[in-house]
């Protein structure tokens, strides 16, 4: 039910899980979750904005920090909107709770922590993208209890079949 797909920084983890969600909303299921989306700025270079992957709202979950600052800065008030948001999608029960990052927030116990532990409990299949500096955190959360996927996408559509399969086996 919990699966990570570890991943580099130059990796396509956005699109990938796209693509999957794309398949899952294909198959006439409900997804909820989250994809980064990343739009130039005169004077960060990059913002960082969330899609929500069962609404389509799109948020920026970074800051602008001016001109004179190094880069932009993830904003906490974001996240912990985005925490909010996907803790109610997860109350209309999806077939899927996919989530973009495990990142530097959930590596020190914040982030989005809390909404895969929920989804978890009310027996929703997680996928998340783990990057891989922060692995050791990943492995540390989930305690074993996670499959480890590859970055490849016919994997994952099988990992996701066998969920839903397994699911349907409960359900009967």
């Amino acid at each position: 039910m919990l699966a990570g797909i570890p991943f580099l920084p130059k990796d396509g983890i956005d699109d990938l899980l796209d693509r999957v969600a794309i398949h899952v909303i294909g198959k006439g299921q409900r997804v909820a979750g989250y994809v980064q989306k990343r739009r130039a700025d005169r004077d960060c270079g990059t913002l960082v904005y969330v899609r929500n992957l069962g609404t389509g709202h799109e948020m920026p979950i970074t800051k602008n920090r001016g001109s004179m600052a190094r880069g932009c800065k993830l904003d906490g008030d974001a996240l912990a909107t985005l925490s909010e948001q996907l803790e109610g999608d997860l109350d209309h029960t999806p077939d899927i709770l996919i989530i973009g990052r495990f990142g530097r927030s959930e590596a020190d116990g914040r982030g989005l922590r809390d909404v895969i532990s929920k989804a978890m409990a009310l027996e929703i299949p997680v996928l998340v993208g783990v990057r891989d500096e922060y692995d050791a955190a990943w492995q540390d959360f989930h305690g074993g209890y996670a499959q480890t996927l590859p970055f490849d996408e016919a994997s994952i559509i099988t990992w996701w079949q066998e969920q839903v399969r397994e699911r349907a086996t409960q359900e009967a």
